[in-house]
């Protein structure tokens, strides 16, 4: 049912990578992926573990897919991981792994105004889903040690959200890549407050890198890729709602340098990431 649905499609792909020499890149590990692999098995091909897909699923159709997404990770030539925990998963497979982390868009962010500091309340920000690894609790014990700041939370909710926030809680719509930008820019502390799972053990968050290229401090939680970023400038992990409000204090005294903002932009912009990574096995 799925190829003859495909035919058109399949047929225009056939006189695409005939004509001229091409990458299969698989960015999702879907049926489709897998029969082009095995019906253009003259072109070069990669895949982009961008995430731990199966997780993202339960029973029967965790099983499936993991099957599914070894069968491709077998027939790439070699395979990109935006993830250390990725990295070392997919190494015990295949020795043609590289490691990409995520990174930003240079042009997008270089586009983005400045936008006037407050001296009175503070804006704590997240953009982003609003899903079931999304720690409302830990954002609420930050919204009581800031009672007099504002916590600004910008995206799309699937689930249910909690039914009561504390009042310096606000949730907006979600925008465009350019209005989440702009949105940001308002911000005085970037926040990643995400739940420790199997899901996100193998997360880099791109807004960190966004939030960084903007200037802005970033407190996290301990999870994934950030768990490694403890210490680095401008970045406070919270290991626990104890240290919350110390940590949001440090976060407000961080300095601000546009010229060190500037220099972590270019060096995780997705020109620099693509320019180091490996094509080819």
């Amino acid at each position: 049912m799925n190829r003859f649905c495909w035919r058109h499609a399949l047929r225009r792909i056939d006189q695409f990578t005939h004509a001229s020499p091409a990458l299969l890149v698989v960015g999702k590990p879907s049926v489709l992926a897998h029969l082009l692999l095995q019906r253009l098995r003259h072109c070069a091909s990669l895949y982009d573990a961008m995430d731990d897909f199966p997780a993202f699923y339960t029973g029967l159709s965790r099983s499936a897919l993991a099957h599914r997404e070894r069968l491709i990770a077998q027939r790439v030539d070699v395979i990109w991981t935006s993830s250390s925990v990725l990295d070392a998963q997919w190494r015990r497979y295949r020795n043609e792994v590289c490691l990409v982390l995520n990174g930003l868009d240079l042009a997008a962010i270089s586009a983005v105004k400045p936008a006037p500091m407050s001296s009175s309340g503070k804006v704590f920000g997240y953009v982003g889903t609003l899903a079931a690894w999304f720690d409302w609790v830990w954002v609420a014990a930050l919204a009581e040690a800031r009672p007099n700041d504002e916590i600004r939370l910008m995206g799309p909710i699937f689930g249910a959200a909690p039914g009561h926030l504390p009042s310096n809680v606000v949730v907006l719509p979600a925008g465009n890549h350019g209005a989440a930008l702009a949105a940001m820019a308002e911000f005085d502390v970037g926040l990643i407050p995400f739940k420790k799972t199997r899901l996100t053990a193998s997360v880099d968050p791109i807004k960190y890198y966004e939030y960084r290229g903007l200037a802005l401090p970033v407190i996290s939680t301990d999870f994934g890729e950030m768990h490694g970023r403890s210490g680095l400038p401008g970045v406070f992990i919270s290991h626990s709602h104890s240290d919350i409000a110390g940590l949001a204090e440090a976060a407000l005294q961080c300095e601000r340098n546009a010229d060190k903002a500037r220099a972590f932009a270019l060096q995780h912009s997705w020109e620099a990431r693509f320019d180091a990574a490996t094509l080819h096995p």
